[in-house]
């Protein structure tokens, strides 16, 4: 992907390069823009040593005069990050007095912008009608983060860490996906004995996040339903956690009505105490625990939402086909994805995955131990692209 990223004369500037190295690290082009006080706080010569390519800071440069029509024609995406409150209100005004502004103006694709600044200028009425303006023309205009300022604030005005600006740029320009709606759930759900103990599995959510950074990545809407993670969900993405499986389910019935389909990759437990006990449990000779039924999710889903997509995951051992193809007729998914667990392999919590996926038409399909990330998109592929490897 061809990139233009444009910065501008915001303290968080400071975060930027670090951005550049790692999307030249995920093989995109990078075209830097910067104005001249963007200069005056991260060096042009380091932003020109990460994306290796010069970096434009003057209108009419003699190496290429007419920079600003190029920049815009020959980029996929411009990327403005940090966008002062000066820089915002002329991109929402039509000014065109710098390169930065110039190359904005006469870009016609994509544009992803991240306004930073002190929080009363964020909230400043005049701010918020400029960035609204140009959220109305198709800008994606990202709000900042809540936390402390450079300047001794505290609110809204941060600029987002990298993960989110590499998540929100790092789209499909085509965006494939645009237009399709999809939960994923990932991570364990838990169940509380006593108030300091509970029961759970080895699931740490790592699959279930990275097929939801592929459908975002792919144009998607996503919304992410996540019960205990061991790593951080991408705060770019919209999500919900939960606690329990119950918690699971009324959390799912309350949202799918707005989405096309559920792809359930986390591991609900599936049992839970019949009396939660009230006082920590102490330590005895023998200790029984009287367990019922957790609700199956999935079965529950397609009773109340039958025209709904439902992909459903399955962790097995011996006999583990046999189980996945019943479970995916039992509980009317479109179709199931198989984790086997083996006595060389356990996927729970490894970065790594296999998996065999089944769909409701007889098709069956295979994919060999890859990092989950790269399992994430062939999945996708398969089931939201038809791609057939």
């Amino acid at each position: 992907m061809r990139i233009v990223f444009g910065i501008s004369g915001g303290i968080a500037a400071y975060k930027i390069p670090q951005v550049i190295r790692r999307l030249v690290q995920r093989g995109h082009e990078v075209e830097v823009v910067m104005t001249q006080a963007a200069t005056q706080i991260v060096s042009p010569f380091l932003l020109q040593t990460l994306s290796k390519k010069p970096v434009w800071v003057k209108d009419f440069d003699v190496r290429r005069p007419l920079a600003h029509i190029e920049l815009g024609d020959w980029c996929d995406v411009m990327v403005v990050a940090p966008a002062t409150a000066n820089t915002v209100a002329k991109f929402a005004g039509g000014l065109a007095d710098n390169l930065l502004t110039a190359t904005f103006l006469a870009c016609d694709k994509r544009k992803v912008i991240f306004p930073a600044m002190n929080v009363k200028m964020y909230e400043n009425p005049l701010t918020r009608r400029n960035i609204e303006i140009l959220r109305s023309v198709g800008c994606e205009v990202y709000e900042p983060e809540v936390g402390e300022l450079a300047c001794g604030y505290k609110g809204r005005g941060r600029l987002p860490d990298e993960e989110v600006i590499l998540g929100v740029v790092d789209r499909d320009p085509l965006k494939p996906l645009e237009g399709l709606r999809v939960v994923v759930t990932t991570g364990a759900t838990i169940e509380p004995v006593d108030p300091v103990r509970y029961l759970s599995n080895f699931s740490s959510g790592k699959m279930g996040i990275a097929l939801a950074k592929r459908l975002y990545a792919l144009g998607a809407e996503v919304l992410l339903v996540a019960g205990k993670t061991d790593m951080p969900l991408p705060a770019y993405i919209p999500s919900q956690q939960v606690r329990t499986t119950e918690d699971m389910l009324l959390t799912l019935q309350q949202v799918m009505a707005r989405y096309d389909v559920l792809l359930m990759a986390a591991a609900p437990a599936d049992f839970r105490v019949s009396r939660l006990s009230e006082e920590k449990i102490k330590r005895s000779g023998t200790l029984s625990l009287d367990l019922v039924a957790n609700p199956d999710i999935l079965a529950t889903l397609h009773q109340n939402y039958p025209t709904k997509r439902l992909i459903g995951f399955s962790l097995e051992m011996k006999g583990g086909e046999a189980y996945a193809k019943e479970k995916m007729v039992k509980k009317g998914l479109d179709a199931i994805v198989l984790n086997m667990v083996s006595p060389d392999f356990h996927p729970m919590g490894s970065d790594e995955n296999e998996v065999t996926i089944y769909t409701a038409s007889g098709e069956e399909w295979r994919l060999a131990r890859l990092p989950k990330h790269l399992v994430a998109e062939k999945v996708i592929a398969y089931l939201f692209l038809g791609e057939r490897e």
